[in-house]
């Protein structure tokens, strides 16, 4: 294995990562990464989750940039959000080749800074209603009103997010990014090339930090970008199976619930 090169940049997903099993950041994991800050690294979380539930985590570190909905939004403190959304053309085609390939699917839309679903969506039990802005009859509907398209959701009650994956990803083709990041029959759709691997590496180079400078953690298959794209890729011992096949040729870290991000922080501070 090669040497590693001190990081510039730490870039970390939240739940089941950065986050325990109460979805909270611990005091370990949280002063590990503000002694990497101090050191002059660039902290970044990058999460599938929309910005409004991302904010009172990211408030509790030192963060250089925050990146949501898989990549579809970055916020750098002093510059303008980069949005990458899905155009309405592409949306509509995509919606219309998902509804011809799977059955009793509904469609979610998050926005950036709200969330609509159609009447097709059943809303996961631990979702508070109060977080959906509106609930439109159709799909064609719901792609009028919930502008911009960041992440299209799609939501099957009765079919395993695998198989999902597979369908769509068989019936989309290169028409958007496909992934997963729960395993409740949710899929989460970006923009073509739009990805948290491929907006780290645009954010990473408007500071002019390569690869190799950069550290990332995560636990899910919407992970994967940003791990191989990084210097230093580590999956969460506790995370998906398909992140630690020894082919992919990450880093293994120790599980979330036991501060494995702050474990891994600490050596490298250590090792300086």
């Amino acid at each position: 294995m090669h040497t590693m090169v001190f990081p510039r940049v730490i870039a970390t997903d939240l739940d089941g990562t950065l986050l325990g099993r109460e979805g909270l950041v611990s005091e370990r994991n949280r002063r590990a990464l503000a002694a990497a800050a101090e050191a002059g690294v660039r902290v970044v979380v990058s999460t599938a989750r929309p910005p409004r539930t991302t904010q009172h985590i990211a408030e509790q570190l030192t963060c250089a940039a925050v990146l949501c909905g898989n990549g579809a939004l970055a916020h750098v403190p002093d510059s303008d959000p980069l949005v990458r959304a899905i155009d309405l053309e592409t949306a509509g085609t995509v919606v219309d080749k998902l509804r011809g390939a799977l059955e009793g699917i509904g469609f979610g839309v998050e926005t950036g800074t709200d969330f609509f679903h159609d009447t097709g969506y059943h809303l996961e039990p631990w979702v508070p209603r109060d977080w959906v802005r509106e609930v439109l009859e159709t799909p064609d509907a719901l792609l009028t009103r919930a502008t911009p398209v960041t992440k299209l959701l799609v939501r099957s009650r009765d079919i395993p997010v695998h198989v999902l994956h597979e369908a769509a990803v068989e019936a989309v083709g290169p028409l958007a990014e496909i992934t997963y990041s729960g395993g409740y029959g949710l899929l989460e759709l970006s923009a073509p090339g739009v990805s948290k691997g491929s907006t780290l590496a645009m954010v990473c180079e408007q500071w002019g930090v390569s690869a190799e400078e950069v550290v990332a953690f995560g636990d899910m298959p919407n992970d994967l970008s940003a791990l191989s794209w990084a210097g230093a890729g580590y999956a969460m011992a506790s995370g998906h199976p398909d992140l630690l096949d020894p082919a992919l040729g990450l880093r293994t870290a120790p599980a979330s619930h036991e501060d494995g991000v702050a474990r891994v922080v600490e050596q490298l501070l250590s090792e300086r």
